[in-house]
């Protein structure tokens, strides 16, 4: 065999190798990230923030699906008693979270997709609602970390808005019906001072012709 053949299939061989090994890696570094989605699952639903504790930078920061901003694991904890505070005692949070695509750029992991989350109030009432979402991970000492997260409703028809609107439409309907009440007692009250006799209680009727 020639020289040069010989070369060939070897830079052949190394390149098979590499390509196996990238792949391995590849393979590894997205069943990394596939935990912390899982671990942020549990966390969630079991009301435990110290779940994904260990899979967020010491610098992580995030936009919540409220809008609010939060900066660090304690800063992550104390949205999370805000959270708890608006369902109530007794009500529980879960989420399914579901990855539409994670793109690998060396030590950095963009990934997006949809939630579908549940709101169980005390009542027994649910909320059902879908957030978008992107992370953005960062290999730190060789362990994938979230470095950056935000969500986000459709601000328009969402659950939410909806149960607002339905409430504004309940209190103005009873404030409508209350002030119609008020209004028809105003009137009647004018009308027996006006035209009543004393004992009377309504006004007096027009003569027969």
């Amino acid at each position: 065999m020639k020289t040069s053949q010989v070369l060939l299939f070897s830079i052949a061989a190394v390149l098979c190798g590499w390509n196996t090994i990238a792949r391995a890696d590849d393979d590894g570094d997205r069943a990394a990230l596939r935990m912390i989605r899982t671990n942020y699952e549990v966390a969630v639903n079991s009301g435990d923030p110290s779940k994904i504790k260990g899979d967020l930078s010491k610098d992580v920061t995030g936009v919540m699906v409220t809008g609010k901003e939060v900066e660090g694991y304690d800063g992550l904890v104390t949205y999370w008693k805000e959270v708890q505070a608006l369902i109530g005692t007794g009500g529980t949070y879960h989420v399914t979270v579901n990855v539409d695509k994670t793109d690998l750029l060396g030590d950095v992991a963009v990934s997006r997709g949809t939630t579908d989350e549940t709101v169980r109030l005390p009542n027994g009432k649910e909320l059902d609602f879908n957030a978008f979402w992107t992370a953005v991970c960062h290999k730190e000492d060789g362990q994938w970390k979230v470095f950056r997260m935000e969500a986000t409703l459709d601000p328009v028809h969402n659950v939410f808005v909806t149960l607002q609107i339905k409430r504004a439409k309940l209190i103005y309907g009873i404030g409508g019906l209350l002030g119609g009440i008020l209004f028809f007692l105003v009137i009647r009250l004018f009308c027996c001072r006006t035209w009543c006799k004393p004992g009377q209680s309504l006004p007096p009727q027009p003569p027969a012709i």
